[in-house]
């Protein structure tokens, strides 16, 4: 039986209507029998049915009964730590995919699990496979309850966590800074594989006069869009060919044709460029052909890591996202950074602009990267799109790289060089600023947490990332000021 999900209704009905034989037994191989299923709950919270009676061994039991599609979602639902749970006296799953045969309560007693995949007919198997759930539920143990919590203090609580996020990015981006001073005062080259600066940096202060230098920010800047490019599954090989791409190179690349050659550069530095022999369309082979000729110019000034097809990940992206694309806008935020003086434009907005408004749809102007050329109409080399490429860098990916990349960037900027009115700015607009949409994963957390018209403020959209990942799937219930008042 596959591990597919179905609406727990389905696994009710077995369980209420007892359509399962006489001889069933849990987990761990005691015999059971049903005398009474007993009454489903109709709260939205606890146990499924209450008031079972069952005969487990020897004994017949008094309590109530949990059902779910896994020996797992006693964890996952918060089960374990709800005080509601504690009077369960069997949990009853469509499969076992625990090692353990029992689950626990919040008191620590063990209770024991009964395993329905094996008491069920080829058919009745088919049907349940049928009605199955595409997709996965997120794991939120509070998922049940945390509606006990008022909403205005699940707000307060994800925007404190939204601001920890940002002060995180903000540090990483000035220990990038100071990484970048001292590597010129060493004189070295990017990576730095036999030398760490790490002591030095911790054990030194530093000084604002020390990041005075455009080069500095500059580089930051598009290491961090480079990075924002990679989405999840390319973030770090387009982290590492930021990295290599070094500051002094890029200024080596002719104003005249910039962003053309600037392709050239990381196509040619990424590995991505397929051979010549292997190019059968006409339209591919000039391309290529244009983009190694660029790179004969170009590589007599590049003496840095070189990447691999292997390194770069393509499955399950949609085309707009292969890496070809994002390689594609790379270099028109290149050509931005270095040819239309992008870094200061940003801070002369922030110093002369009041209207938080303006600045947002400033900043949406200048990142929105519309698609046009050889990657308007392909996907990959010698891959045809059905329909044209609109935009290399869309709405959705313009808010990571502003909220993830712009915005801490400018706060670090303004806070070194005691600008406060500018720096109140910065944060200001990341407190206030609406993103245009959402995703998947914030569109359930926010649906959880019933919170959903909030989602897309981005300091909650943050919050909710960091609470997903800091605590949600790390089981750290007790540590989220959500979990310590609804399972308390």
């Amino acid at each position: 039986m596959k591990n597919f999900r179905i609406p727990e209704d389905y696994i009710y009905d077995l369980w209420m209507n007892k359509k399962l034989p006489s001889n069933i037994q849990t987990v761990d191989g005691t015999e059971i029998e049903i005398i009474d299923p007993g009454i489903r709950n109709s709260d939205f919270a606890g146990p499924d049915f209450h008031n079972a009676r069952i005969r487990i061994g020897n004994i017949t039991f008094n309590g109530d009964v949990e059902i779910d599609n896994f020996t797992s979602d006693w964890k996952a639902h918060g089960h374990y730590l709800n005080s509601r749970y504690n009077k369960t006296i069997l949990h009853v799953v469509l499969k076992n995919n625990s090692r353990k045969s029992f689950s626990t309560n919040s008191i620590g007693r063990d209770i024991p699990v009964l395993e329905l995949k094996n008491y069920l007919d080829m058919d009745k198997r088919k049907e349940l496979e049928k009605n199955s759930e595409k997709s996965e539920d997120i794991i939120m143990p509070c998922i049940q309850i945390n509606h006990l919590m008022e909403v205005d203090e699940k707000i307060k609580f994800i925007r404190t966590l939204g601001l920890q996020r940002y002060k995180k990015k903000c540090l990483r981006i000035l220990d990038r800074l100071k990484e970048l001073v001292v590597l010129r005062e060493h004189k070295v080259s990017e990576p730095r594989i036999s030398h760490n600066f790490i002591e030095e940096i911790k054990g030194r202060k530093f000084y604002s006069k020390e990041f005075n230098d455009i080069t500095f920010w500059n580089q930051v800047l598009y290491e961090e869009i480079f990075e924002a490019l990679g989405y999840t599954k390319n973030k770090e090989i387009m982290q590492r060919l930021g990295k290599s791409l070094e500051y002094d190179f890029i200024q080596k690349i002719d104003s005249n044709n910039f962003i053309k050659k600037a392709e050239s550069a990381l196509f040619s530095i990424s590995g991505l460029i397929p051979p010549v022999n292997k190019i059968e369309d006409e339209e591919t082979l000039e391309y290529v052909r244009e983009l190694n000729t660029n790179w004969q110019e170009l590589k007599v000034f590049y003496n840095n890591n070189y990447f691999h097809l292997n390194n770069w990940h393509f499955y399950k992206l949609r085309p707009q996202n292969f890496p070809t694309v994002r390689l594609a806008a790379a270099a028109k935020y290149l050509h931005k950074i270095f040819k239309e003086n992008l870094f200061n434009r940003m801070v002369n907005a922030f110093s002369k602009i009041n209207d938080l408004k303006k600045i947002s749809s400033l900043l949406y102007d200048i990142f929105i990267i519309k698609a046009e050329g050889y990657w308007a109409k392909h996907y990959n080399f010698s891959k045809p799109v059905r329909s044209e490429i609109k935009y290399f860098v869309g709405l959705s990916r313009v808010n990571e790289i502003v909220t993830n990349c712009i915005l801490p960037i400018l706060s670090v900027y303004f806070e070194i060089f005691d600008k406060k009115n500018e720096a109140k700015k910065v944060v200001n607009l990341f407190v206030n600023y609406t993103q245009k949409e959402s995703n998947s994963l914030i569109d359930k957390v926010s649906t959880n947490l019933h919170i959903y018209e909030h989602r897309l403020k981005s300091v909650l959209y943050q919050g909710m990332l960091e609470l997903f990942r800091g605590y949600c799937i790390k089981g750290k219930c007790l540590e989220c000021e959500i979990g310590k008042k609804i399972f308390s």
